[in-house]
């Protein structure tokens, strides 16, 4: 099969020649041959190749994890430890992501049903175009059910939130109202309540969590607050993007 120059590669990828050569500098790319004036020569395989780079780079992988994934794709090795983990780091980073946009929507919803709720119509009218903008908002899916995030908690961090006492715990604030921020520190899970076995149930969930064995080497254990509004827990550390998500699907089936 006749082989490709670099000129032919790269306009058949819509790359710039430099680019192809920094991969090769790189180490993620590499010619199969040269010509006796030394150009590169490359298999029909290496398109194939330069796709998949594209790809992982649009996903937000480094070079690095890039060549990671490259040499197991290449090798039908799968199943090795540290794609598996470069794979999961990188979907972690996004969940962190996606959490921070679910988080807005979801005060955003509560924002304008507040704003509907307060403002001051003359002559009793209805915004007929705001409602069906809520209406909109609210039609948006928070993706995955709480006891999905469990499921996944289990397998991943091992938390001693997937038991069943914290199971018991987190069946008495399903379906309660909560708002939920990011603060430097982590987020914050403030439950609209004034129930006292609301709060012993998420004073309890919080202390659970300080003694889960999965974070015994971190000093990054929840903390539990009564405030006026109601009860207060903030979560910190490399998993309290968890607790929001977990928090939005329970608060979530309280309005299917």
């Amino acid at each position: 099969m006749e082989k490709l120059t670099i000129g032919q590669l790269a306009k058949r990828v819509g790359l710039r020649t430099s680019a192809l050569r920094y991969y090769e500098e790189q180490g993620l790319l590499e010619p199969a041959s040269r010509t006796g004036a030394g150009y590169r020569l490359y298999e029909a395989e290496a398109e194939q190749q330069l796709r998949f780079i594209q790809r992982a780079q649009r996903l937000g992988f480094s070079l690095a994890d890039i060549q990671i994934l490259l040499e197991g794709w290449q090798e039908g090795n799968l199943s090795d430890e540290t794609i598996i983990k470069t794979a999961q780091e990188r979907y972690l980073a996004l969940e962190r992501q996606v959490t921070q946009l679910l988080v807005l929507q979801h005060e955003l919803e509560l924002f304008l049903q507040d704003m509907q709720q307060e403002a001051r119509r003359p002559n009793g009218s209805s915004d007929s175009l705001f409602k069906r903008l809520i209406d909109q908002v609210c039609a948006s899916p928070l993706n995955q059910p709480a006891e999905t995030m469990l499921d996944w908690m289990m397998d991943y961090t091992g938390c001693i939130l997937t038991s069943a006492e914290a199971q018991a715990l987190l069946g008495r604030l399903r379906g309660q109202h909560v708002h939920i921020w990011q603060e430097e520190e982590g987020y914050h899970i403030l439950v609209v309540s004034d129930d006292p076995a609301v709060g012993q149930a998420l004073a309890a969930l919080a202390q659970l969590e300080a003694n889960c064995q999965a974070h015994a080497h971190t000093d990054q254990a929840p903390e539990f607050l009564h405030q006026q509004e109601g009860y207060l827990l903030i979560a910190r550390g490399a998993h309290d993007f968890i607790f929001a998500r977990l928090f939005l699907a329970l608060e979530r089936e309280r309005k299917t």
